[in-house]
């Protein structure tokens, strides 16, 4: 074998293990498996709709806020004070959010804690309606 197919050779095994512990790097780093509360809670997410409205690392509806970090911005207690007595939905004066039991809004609460603990490195962005509201009120 000549000089540079041997360099050649060397160059491709180096770049083919690095890109194999590349991956196994990546594989290791996985989320944790739900714990089996917040697994119910996920099934409640489905069950009631809630994605109809609401998103989750950005998916399901838009027209309601995204959920993916409430359970690290609110209190558990005041995510209890809302499933127990949920408010009428914008812009509805009549339609209210489902009312939770409490091993319901036990399990909704675990999993809105599972989900906020997930790396989405800083995703989703903040929408652009917020962002303009902020720099507006940044520069009065």
């Amino acid at each position: 074998m000549k000089r540079t197919e041997v360099g050649f050779l060397v160059i491709t095994l180096a770049t083919l293990g690095g890109f194999a512990l590349l991956i196994y790097y990546s594989l290791v780093q996985v989320t944790p498996p739900m714990p089996p509360a917040a697994v119910a809670g996920s099934e409640l997410w489905q069950e009631y709709g809630c994605m109809e409205c609401h998103a989750i690392l950005s998916s399901g509806g838009y027209s309601a806020f995204d959920l993916t970090k409430i359970a690290s911005q609110l209190s558990e207690k005041e995510l209890r004070e809302f499933f127990a007595q949920p408010p009428h939905m914008p812009p509805h004066s009549k339609r209210i959010h489902v009312s939770l039991t409490e091993r319901e809004a036990d399990e909704m609460i675990a999993y809105l804690r599972y989900v906020s603990e997930i790396d989405t490195r800083n995703w989703p962005p903040p929408p652009v309606v917020e962002e303009m509201g902020l720099k507006e009120r940044k520069n009065k």
